[in-house]
């Protein structure tokens, strides 16, 4: 049996590839296991340590504001430094005992899969699934078609939309109009199949290592409000944020308009993890989702369109490099009208008919995977073992002779890694 301190040297061993960051991750995570140590003898430490984490990612997250910086970001920081301070908050609450097995927390904080782009694991979850780890060929196998499938949707799908996105928000004066909107509609489901992806690659691994982890997604484009929309994406931070910010600031325990204004610091404490810039975009959220369920219809399908088309009007923040741009090209959508023009122009940009005929077909097996999404897996669970390996060998199969490679493909690539 692989041993806990075998993977955590083989996954700091990968991480130090990364240069500098390694330094700062294993400083982290000494400082770190020491301060939970001292915790519940000296209570006022949970503040100390979580002021300075905060502090630094907030610096690190605005330091494009600041003059004369040049801040190197340790990769994954926003994802382990969350854990973190979620493990100190839960020690000083006495929700479990510090970990005295410094491996079995290194592990938690560095499990390499999961340290660039999630999911974001509470410490006694993360702790049961290294303790109950389960090796064996149905694990593997399991988790290999979970990262086979990850691959797919971020090099079949992800990576050629990739290729028109780019092309669109490289130049904004050209390709406003139609184009943008086409662009938000297009990264919308970009942003998906990649970051998606990525979970998937992390869960499949883990998998194969006898670990299970938490889902991070739950077919978010199916949702009817926006506030539905929060609860199947990015999950784990959804439920990082309901526990730390929105509760303790008090919930909907003191009134509707409290409820209102804790909503809105919490999606602006998550528009500053992303970033200084995606502030707006926060605030936005935060309003469609205390009144975004009154303007409900009866139609799911109409409902389900309307919040598709908000969340991708608001991806816009992801697209142009700045606010500015955002409101422009965001405006444009209602004031050029050139749309008798799109298709010839995205049929220049880069991708031939049959990267189309790919994309078309790819894009409805995520559609229908999504929407049957249980019954597949538990038709899939079903299977004898040679028939997974055939859905494994076949997957395989399709992303290397149709996904699209670039030049250095490394896990810095997925579009959340840098979040």
């Amino acid at each position: 049996m692989i041993t806990n301190t075998v993977i955590l040297i083989a996954g700091l061993a990968v991480y130090a590839g990364y240069g500098i960051s390694v330094v700062y991750l294993l400083s982290i995570i000494l400082l770190s296991y020491l301060a939970g140590r001292l915790i519940p003898r000296h209570r006022f430490v949970m503040w100390i340590s979580t002021a300075l984490q905060v502090s630094f990612l907030v610096l690190l997250r605005v330091r494009h504001l600041l003059p004369y910086s040049s801040f190197i970001a340790p990769v994954g920081i926003s994802y382990f430094t969350l854990q973190i301070i979620a493990y100190h908050a839960d020690v000083y609450l006495g929700k479990y005992e510090p970990e005295k097995n410094i491996v079995k927390f290194a592990l938690f904080v560095s499990w390499l899969p999961h340290i660039f782009i999630g999911p974001i694991e509470p410490y006694e979850k993360m702790r049961a699934a290294l303790e109950k780890k389960q090796f064996g060929g149905d694990h593997f196998l399991k988790g290999a078609v979970r990262s086979l499938w990850g691959l797919f949707k971020k090099l079949v799908i992800a990576a050629r939309l990739g290729v028109i996105v780019s092309a669109i928000s490289a130049d904004p004066e050209r390709f406003d109009g139609a184009f943008a909107l086409a662009a938000m509609l297009l990264y919308a489901v970009q942003l998906y199949a990649d970051f998606s992806g990525g979970i998937d690659i992390v869960l499949g691994v883990s998998r194969m290592f006898g670990i299970r982890m938490s889902e991070n997604f739950d077919a978010p484009y199916f949702s009817q409000s926006v506030s539905e929309f929060w609860r199947r994406w990015h999950i784990t931070l959804g439920g990082f944020l309901r526990e730390y910010v929105y509760i303790p600031l008090g919930g909907n325990r003191k009134g509707k308009l409290r409820k209102f204004l804790n909503t809105i610091a919490t999606f602006l404490v998550s528009g500053i993890w992303h970033g200084g810039g995606y502030l707006l975009w926060g605030l936005m959220h935060g309003i469609l989702v205390c009144f975004g369920d009154k303007c409900r219809t009866k139609s799911r399908i109409c409902n389900r369109i309307v919040t598709f088309l908000l969340v991708s009007f608001l991806w816009s923040f992801f697209i142009w490099p700045d606010t500015a741009a955002v409101l422009q090209m965001a405006g444009s959508v209602f004031t050029v009208f050139n749309y008798n023009t799109l298709l010839a122009g995205l049929g220049g940009m880069g991708l031939t008919a049959g990267d189309w005929i790919v994309l078309g077909a790819a894009c409805l097996l995520l559609f229908l995977y999504d929407w049957k999404s249980g019954v597949l897996k538990t038709k899939f669970c079903a299977f004898s073992l040679a028939a997974k390996v055939g859905v494994a060998c076949l997957l395989a199969l399709t992303v290397l002779v149709f996904g699209m490679y670039g030049i250095g493909f490394s896990v810095s690539e997925f579009v959340y890694s840098r979040f």
